[in-house]
């Protein structure tokens, strides 16, 4: 018999939320940081709403689109979650192409499962943060897409991040207040980037956005 819904909520010490909503990341590191960030942040909508992200040890590297999944099924099965709930696929397409059709769809015909991917990754969401990618010319749009590496850690969004924010990124410490005082103009602009009936973004953008409208008030 499944354990309780509430047994898993109390990992982030809260009482029952209305809904929740549960998140498996590609990254370990980024994205989970930033999220647990937008649950202290007002627009966050707390009263009715918990999100618990689903963190891998940090000695595992298992990030390909089949373990993510694999994350969420797993705690599908062991817990009795409300028809309500949401489960979130957050992955990137940079290093996992291949395998971006096949989950998706397999979110789409699973109850509770949503499918987020930002192309080429989770960097490009937080660059529309701070940048609109009408102010970029179609050279720069191109570099941005292709996401190549231009040092020994740091691949061309980072660098372009580094660039733009006045004491520079690192994922190791994010400081993501710094993204999520422009939340809306992220939501906006990713909307403004998306293309009616496709499922996820197969060029430049992100689906992040459509879980962020639905966590904040």
């Amino acid at each position: 018999m499944p354990r309780e819904r509430i047994e898993f909520i109390r990992i982030s010490n809260v009482t029952e939320r209305e809904k929740l909503f549960l998140l498996a990341y590609e990254g370990n590191e980024t994205e989970p940081t930033y999220f647990e960030a937008l649950k202290k942040n007002y627009r966050f909508n707390k009263d009715r709403i918990e999100i618990v992200s689903l963190r891998r040890d940090t000695e595992d590297t298992k990030s390909a689109p089949k373990y993510v999944f694999e994350n969420l099924e797993k705690i599908k099965d062991e817990y009795d979650l409300g028809n309500n709930d949401e489960l979130w696929m957050i992955i990137d397409r940079d290093r996992n192409g291949k395998n971006i059709e096949k989950y998706s769809a397999k979110c789409k015909s699973t109850s509770n499962f949503y499918f987020a991917l930002s192309n080429p990754c989770f960097e490009f969401w937080l660059l529309l943060h701070l940048k609109d990618t009408t102010g970029f010319t179609a050279d720069e749009l191109s570099l941005i897409f292709e996401n190549r590496k231009v040092g020994r850690k740091k691949t061309y969004l980072k660098k372009l991040l580094s660039n733009i924010l006045p004491d520079g990124y690192n994922e190791a410490n994010l400081q993501p207040e710094r993204f999520l005082n422009n939340i809306e103009d992220a939501i906006f602009r990713a909307k403004n980037m998306s293309i009616d009936g496709e499922d996820y973004p197969k060029t430049l953008g992100t689906d992040v956005y459509k879980l962020i409208e639905k966590v904040i008030r």
